[in-house]
This record gives structure tokens, sequence and C-alpha cells, in this order.
């Protein structure tokens, strides 16, 4: 969740003054609860439904920036199942985990798990079914949750247009965005190249500012997601190229933010020179 609410609050920062907001983290749930619920699986070789949703953690919002609908959000989420085998009138449990649910992954890039809670023949046979019925029925939710933010919060932020009829109204012959390019659709709005017309002859105040921050780990592991490009793409969330050199360079998130490496001592500290691409050619930030 970390990742995705620096992703969005460095959003906000980028294009603040023209961001609306509406926060869906409710209904979400609500949603969720509903439609998980609602499945279950009767066969030949047993019965098997979710008796509950015992942990809905994360947020979900919806943005207009410049009249593009940017979806955020990340949950977790922990099902149980319950259900009896056609040999057995025993009551057998187990749990669904639902994990990375993220405007940066697809319902098939998901993580979803299945346990049963003891061992046994017959609950090894209906954790069978959980695992090769039930739990795609859980992915196809998460496919109509993406759906449902688009269409149902998506709508709720779109300013009316000439030929309107409010805020609510979606032109008929707009399709909603492919749920495989949220993502896509974000990177491409924040990265877009800024036109001549909003960059020529632009000033722009100079003023020193010095930030400090703590990071909770090992001091190996912070140093490598400033220098290794897979740990960069992980930490950052988007593309790195880097030459982890002296007077090295290094882009991130496709030309967002470039910048060279003015001193390496190897796990003890790293000096750089950071700018947005929309910055004056000659102002950077130092980070140490």
């Amino acid at each position: 969740r970390h990742r995705s609410k620096w992703r969005k609050q460095w959003y906000q920062r980028r294009v603040r003054g023209h961001w609306s907001e509406v926060d869906a983290s409710a209904p979400s749930k609500k949603f969720f609860n509903d439609k998980f619920l609602d499945l279950g699986i009767t066969g030949t070789e047993g019965s098997v439904r979710v008796s509950e949703v015992t942990k809905c953690n994360g947020e979900a919002t919806v943005n207009n920036r410049k009249g593009k609908v940017i979806y955020f959000f990340e949950w977790e989420i922990e099902l149980k199942w319950c259900g009896k085998t056609a040999m057995s009138n025993d009551n057998i449990t187990g749990k669904i985990i639902i994990e990375n649910i993220s405007e940066e992954n697809t319902a098939e890039e998901v993580d979803i798990s299945t346990r049963q809670e003891k061992n046994g023949t017959e609950h090894t046979k209906l954790h069978a079914i959980v695992k090769q019925q039930l739990a795609p029925k859980c992915r196809e939710v998460i496919g109509e949750y993406i759906q449902y933010l688009q269409t149902t919060h998506g709508k709720q932020v779109i300013l009316p247009t000439k030929g309107s009829q409010g805020i609510n109204a979606v032109p008929s012959k707009t399709k909603p965005t492919s749920v495989n390019s949220i993502k896509k659709q974000m990177d491409e709005t924040v990265l877009s190249k800024s036109t001549p017309k909003e960059t020529e002859n632009v000033t722009m105040k100079k003023t020193e500012l010095t930030l400090r921050d703590t990071f909770k780990c090992r001091r190996e592991e912070l140093f490598q997601c400033f220098i290794n490009p897979d740990r960069m793409k992980a930490y950052f969330g988007g593309e790195a190229e880097v030459d982890a050199r002296e007077s090295g360079k290094f882009s991130l998130l496709g030309g967002a933010i470039t910048g060279s490496y003015l001193e390496i001592q190897p796990v003890d500290s790293i000096q750089q020179l950071w700018r947005f691409k929309d910055w004056p050619a000659d102002m950077y930030s130092s980070v140490t």
C-alpha cells in the first residue's frame, strides 16, 4: 500500500490545481462483501462456499486529472470457506488469501492462495475443489471490481462538457478503459511530454529546502534500491535505467525523473542530482 500511496502523492504534486477525487473505499468493501459471499460450488464430490470475509484491508480512490480518469487502489482480502463432501457430513473449513489487488495488476496477476484448516482425506478432497473451482471465481470477482470502479465511480469525477447532462453523464461513444491498461494510462498521463507552449519562457523561483527521512530496513537493502536497476524498478514502481558509477546517469519512470551520480561509497552513502523532466535545464535537487 505504501508504494501505491507514494505514486498517488507524487502524481498529485505534479498536477496540483487540476485534480478532483472520489473516495471509493467504503463502497469497495461493500462490493467485495456482497460478491464474495455469493460464491459457492456444488457438485457430485461435495459442496463449498465462501462463508465470511474475514479481512478486507485497503483503500480505493478515483481521480480526474485534466479530464482523464485515474484509479488508485490496493487491497488485501482473506475469505473463510466451508463445505462438506459427498462422503462426509463433517463441516470442513479453510481460507482463501487474495493479495496484490492494485491498479498496477490485472485480475490475472493477482495472487490467490488457498488453505485447509485440518489434514485428512475429505479435507484434502474439498480443498482441491476450492483450489480448482472456487479460487478462479474469486479472480473473476477481482476483474468485476476493476470494471465496477470504472463504470460506477469513474463517471463521478468526469466534469460536464458541452452537450452533456451533468457531472455523471458519460458520452455514449466513450468505452471504459481496458482492464489491462490502467497502469499504462496512468504512466502515459504522468510521463507525457510537455508541449513547447507549456515550457518555453518559463521562469521558476528557486529556493533551498532540506528534507531528511529514515527507512526501517538494513543499510544494504536501501543502498541497492538506488543502484540496482531491478530493485529501483520495484521501489519506484516503474522503468529504471541506471549507470551506477560516479558521473553515471539514471532515468526513472520513463524519463520523468533523471539525474546523475556524484559520489558512491558502497553500503555507506550515495550522492545524486535529481530533476523532473519539466524543470528548467539548470535546476536540480541534491540527494544524499
